[in-house]
C-alpha cells in the first residue's frame, strides 16, 4: 500500500527535484549576468580606447613629420599633448630657439617638455641641453643639476656620459678639480665601451699633477 502523500510536503517527481548548484544558480543568476555585462562593456571600452589611441598617435605623428618651423612644431605641441611627436616637436623647438641664440627661451621650453614628459625618449638628451644652456646663462650649480640629472636618472641613455663629461669640465672651471676627477673616473667605470670614457682618460690625464722633480 502506498504511502500518503503529505499536505505540508507533497511529493515531486524525482527528475524534478533541484539539486544545490540549480538552487544556487537560481538565486545568483542575475549577478551573474551583471558581471559578465560589465565585463563585456571593459572590453569594448578597452578596445574603443585603444583604436582611439592609435588613431590620435598616428595623426600627430603625421603632423610632426610635416612641421618645419616653430608655428608647426607648437601646433603639433597644442594639439597633441602628452604623445611622443608632441613631445619631439617641442624639442625641436627649443632647439630652434637656442639656434636663433635665445638661450632663455629655449631653457624655459625644455623646462616645460620635462615637466609635462619627463619620462619621453629624449628626456636625457634634453637635460644635458638644459644643463649647457644654463651654464651660457651664468647658471653653474642649475647646469651642474641638469647634468646630474641626465647622468644619474638616464644612465642608459647617450647623454648620460656627455652630462659626466659636461660637468667634470664645469667643476674644473669652478675650482673644483678634486671633484672634477672624480667625475672623470666614473665615466671609465660606469660607461668603459664608449667613446667618452677615452675622452675622459684623456682630461685625467692632462689634470694629473706633474711627477715629483719634473722640469
Amino acid at each position: 500500500m502506498d504511502e500518503p502523500r503529505s499536505v505540508l510536503r507533497p511529493a515531486l517527481e524525482p527528475a524534478l527535484e533541484f539539486s544545490d548548484s540549480d538552487l544556487f544558480w537560481q538565486e545568483h543568476w542575475k549577478k551573474f549576468a551583471w558581471g559578465l555585462a560589465a565585463l563585456v562593456a571593459i572590453i569594448l571600452a578597452v578596445g574603443v580606447w585603444k583604436f582611439w589611441s592609435a588613431r590620435h598617435l598616428a595623426a600627430a605623428e603625421a603632423s610632426y613629420a610635416t612641421a618645419g618651423d616653430a608655428e608647426a612644431w607648437r601646433e603639433v605641441v597644442a594639439k597633441f599633448p602628452g604623445t611622443v611627436p608632441a613631445g619631439n616637436a617641442q624639442v625641436q623647438l627649443a632647439e630652434s630657439l637656442r639656434e636663433g641664440g635665445d638661450a632663455a627661451a629655449a631653457a624655459a621650453e625644455l623646462e616645460a617638455f620635462l615637466q609635462s614628459q619627463p619620462q619621453h625618449p629624449l628626456a636625457g638628451a634634453a637635460w644635458l641641453t638644459l644643463g649647457e644652456l644654463r651654464q651660457m646663462q651664468g647658471q653653474n650649480n642649475g647646469a651642474l643639476e641638469a647634468y646630474r640629472v641626465a647622468s644619474s636618472d638616464f644612465s642608459a641613455s647617450y647623454a648620460a656620459p656627455l652630462a659626466l663629461l659636461a660637468e667634470a669640465k664645469l667643476l674644473e672651471q669652478m675650482g673644483s678639480p678634486g671633484e672634477a676627477r672624480a667625475v672623470l673616473e666614473s665615466v671609465g667605470s660606469l660607461h668603459g665601451d664608449t667613446p667618452a670614457a677615452m675622452i675622459a682618460a684623456g682630461e685625467l690625464a692632462r689634470m694629473r699633477p706633474p711627477a715629483a722633480g719634473a722640469l
